[in-house]
């Protein structure tokens, strides 16, 4: 499993489980938080406007076996 997800989608506990929604996928902590910076919030997993949407970064935890949001920005 990759340590790091950055996608486009709503502030939730986790990412969604599709795939349109994935800006990164990786182990690089420093690259999941680059794209997590450089992405412009306020946009859908298909990059059309939605307030409602925003960029998240998530974490992997074994210990849950899931994927956990440690930031979320929506500008």
């Amino acid at each position: 499993m990759n340590n790091y997800r950055v996608d486009r989608a709503v502030e939730a506990l986790s990412p969604p489980c599709g795939m349109n929604s994935i800006l990164y996928v990786g182990d690089s902590h420093d690259e999941a938080l680059r794209i997590f910076k450089y992405a412009e919030g306020g946009k859908d997993a298909w990059n059309q406007p939605d307030r409602n949407c925003g960029v998240m970064l998530s974490m992997w935890d074994a210990g849950r076996n899931m994927y956990v949001t440690k930031r979320w920005k929506n500008k």
